[in-house]
């Protein structure tokens, strides 16, 4: 079996990747309620920070998910057995939990070619190497493709016998807007073919006080992650964020339905970027909204399935139905 690695991303100092993560930061802080999308965070180093939040005991999307992946391995085996199948897995990072699924395709003699996708090259170039150790002479085949999510999918072979499983695990989904998801929902829906697969991680409406423990881990492991993004734009545009100026706090909205992360500026102060001749003024106490993680009902799952040309084929729950790993089929 071969184990291949390809690299779709930019080169480091690529004047587009740049131009886009400059006009973020600087779009994002000229705001009057500042706000950065949480796609700045995730370099190499922040996707490592962010598979530690999936370690975390309280993290509960991630422990609902591994034990809906654990209990209903079989289930979903069923569902493509007979299928000579590409496994295209959106965000990878480490594929932990795919893992599991992985492990059991392969016990089972199912023809596998795994396709992670991630936006970290370091991630997928270990995970590619990982899995090579471990699968040597079995069924599994491993493209890793380091790019952003479609345009590692328009790179995927287009095999004609091969039906595609489109994995998008870790409650990712949540990180839009309901709008944007939908959007998101059918362009992925354009890139596949009638009677593809594909099984997306939904965490569900909760107890706020269950949200609030999730987001807030006394290890703070939380907060490292939201302030490395200081320590990004730090580096990559020469500002002089002091990092021990700033906490972040995660808190349900019952407005938008959603956790927003926030780092607060524990004092009146003043960050400059002179290279760009730019410098922001922060009030004490001030936030900046980092990330989002917007919550789904039952309802709300269903209609955005049906709503983007998708035909429900399972819903897989955890034993408190916290969490839902939806299997959907492409209808076209």
């Amino acid at each position: 079996m071969s184990f291949y690695f390809k690299n779709l991303r930019p080169d480091n100092d690529s004047n587009s990747e740049n131009h886009d993560f400059t006009q973020a930061v600087i779009n994002g802080l000229s705001k009057e309620r500042k706000r950065l999308p949480s796609w700045l965070i995730f370099d190499d180093r922040g996707s490592e920070i962010f598979e530690e939040i999936v370690g975390l005991k309280d993290y509960h999307p991630a422990v609902c998910e591994f034990e809906i992946l654990r209990t209903h391995k079989q289930k979903i085996a069923d569902i493509i057995s007979g299928e000579a199948l590409q496994v295209i897995d959106l965000g990878s990072g480490d594929a932990r939990k795919t893992r599991v699924l992985l492990d059991h395709f392969v016990k089972s003699k199912l023809q596998i070619h795994y396709i992670p996708i991630d936006i970290s090259a370091g991630a997928v170039k270990s995970l590619v190497s990982s899995l090579e150790s471990k699968f040597t002479n079995t069924s599994l085949t491993v493209t890793g493709i380091a790019s952003e999510y479609f345009q590692g999918l328009e790179a995927v072979p287009r095999e004609q016998f091969k039906r595609n499983f489109v994995f998008f695990l870790g409650s990712t989904i949540g990180n839009q807007d309901y709008p944007a998801a939908g959007k998101f929902l059918r362009e992925l829906w354009n890139s596949l073919n009638d009677g593809d697969y594909v099984m997306i991680g939904f965490d569900l409406m909760k107890n706020p006080k269950l949200l609030y423990r999730a987001y807030n881990d006394p290890e703070g492991v939380f907060q490292k992650f939201n302030l490395h993004l200081l320590d990004r734009i730090n580096r990559e545009l020469g500002a002089d964020f002091v990092k021990s100026n700033y906490v972040q706090e995660g808190h349900y909205n019952e407005q938008s339905h959603a956790v927003e992360s926030h780092v607060y500026s524990t004092q009146e102060q003043t960050v400059r970027l002179p290279a760009l001749d730019k410098e922001f003024h922060f009030k004490a106490w001030e936030g900046v909204q980092t990330e989002h993680s917007y919550k789904y009902t039952m309802q709300e799952v269903e209609a955005v399935a049906h709503n983007n040309g998708f035909e429900i084929v399972e819903h897989l729950f955890d034993s408190n139905q916290f969490f839902v790993d939806s299997i959907w089929k492409v209808k076209k």
